[in-house]
């Protein structure tokens, strides 16, 4: 009889650390509308996950110079428009791997390990890296940072 209820004191602790909190949802469905905002093109839904003053930075390895870079966009309305005007004619697809989420009252973060295809070919893989802000219209995007790298 111990060993059931030891048993089945730790089923019930291992199901509620799984659980994700409503934050976590939220968080995770935010991510999950700026991928589809990026494969649909559709500046509504990009905007709508991102803080007015978010940043979005990407880094990688100079394939010429083998050194590392980053390129910082400040402005998200030249985001959007790379993504929904210079870039229609070609398809684009992220698939996150998994989601790592923290949250501290108005301050989240999420690690999201993804594979980017474009036209439907494997481009990249890397690491999403957010910052969020919980704002009164929910959680946005305060600061987006991702690695680029050849999948392995």
């Amino acid at each position: 009889m111990k060993k059931i209820f030891i048993l089945s004191l730790l089923l019930l602790t291992t199901n509620i650390s799984f659980a994700q909190s409503e934050d976590e949802k939220a968080i995770q469905s935010v991510v999950t509308q700026l991928f589809e905002g990026i494969e649909k093109h559709d500046s509504t839904l990009l905007r709508n996950t991102l803080h007015p003053s978010a940043r979005i930075q990407r880094m990688g390895v100079n394939s010429k110079t083998g050194l590392n870079f980053i390129n910082t966009e400040n402005n998200i309305d030249n985001f959007i428009k790379e993504i929904c005007q210079n870039s229609i004619n070609v398809a684009f697809k992220e698939i996150p791997k998994s989601f790592e989420i923290k949250i501290d009252n108005q301050l989240a973060t999420a690690w999201t390990p993804y594979e980017f295809y474009r036209n439907e070919k494997s481009s990249h893989c890397g690491v999403d890296s957010f910052q969020f802000f919980k704002t009164d219209k929910g959680w946005k995007i305060l600061s987006l940072i991702y690695t680029i790298h050849k999948c392995e």
